[in-house]
């Protein structure tokens, strides 16, 4: 079952926290792009159309509202598959949670889990430049580019289904080498292992979010957080 985050934005005001409403241009961009693709396959971009319009409106996730394993196991623990200590583990909802969050916590019950908050401070702190092992399953095609470039642009956590043949990596190199001649080429899988820095494997989280929050709190980097919880 996948896991998704329910994050909100909140600035300190007068001894006071509020939701923060914002626009998320890195995602506004992506949504243009997707409003393109359609309008040149010949399909309705209603669904986009209106999507950016929300988005051109400021939301109180802006901050971060997508799915990244590796991002909410750094932020919490949850869904941890790497051996890297979460800047917290759960804190729960903060006693002076705004009142929006605090709803839409609520409206949650107990399917929202892993409740916690985390300052400015507390992120921009964290050693996002460390370095973490990655790990992935991958087919011949992406087992070259990682042969050439030293990782994949694509992989899976698993794969299965009848007929899939799981190898080792020189034997996948040999069938490359020499032609699978035992069976389909697109059967096989093999398990790979590939070194890259927290700050890239996150992308726009460090290159977006957290300048965009260390902007919301200014000179002082207590007086903005994030709220969040899971739900899987």
């Amino acid at each position: 079952m996948g896991c998704d985050i329910h994050l909100f934005v909140e600035k300190r005001i007068n001894g006071v926290w509020q939701v923060e409403r914002g626009v998320n241009e890195p995602e506004i961009e992506e949504v243009r792009g997707f409003i393109d693709k359609s309008k040149e396959r010949g399909e309705s971009s209603a669904y986009w159309e209106r999507l950016l319009e929300e988005l051109r409106q400021g939301t109180m996730d802006y901050i971060y509202d997508g799915r990244h394993y590796l991002l909410f196991e750094v932020l919490a623990g949850v869904r941890a598959a790497h051996d890297l200590k979460p800047v917290s583990n759960p804190k729960g909802l903060p006693e002076d949670i705004s009142p929006e969050a605090g709803e839409s916590a609520e409206s949650w019950g107990g399917d929202g889990h892993s409740h916690s908050w985390l300052t400015a401070a507390e992120l921009l702190a964290y050693n996002w430049d460390q370095t973490i092992t990655r790990e992935g399953w991958v087919g011949v095609e992406q087992f070259k580019k990682y042969l050439e470039d030293g990782e994949p642009s694509m992989w899976s956590g698993g794969v299965g289904g009848g007929g899939t043949k799981y190898i080792s990596n020189k034997e996948m190199k040999e069938g490359i080498r020499d032609g699978f001649l035992f069976g389909d080429p697109r059967q096989y899988y093999t398990l790979i292992h590939w070194n890259k820095s927290l700050r890239d494997a996150l992308g726009k989280w460090c290159s977006w979010s957290l300048p965009k929050l260390a902007e919301l709190a200014g000179d002082d980097p207590e007086s903005a957080r994030i709220v969040f919880w899971f739900d899987n």
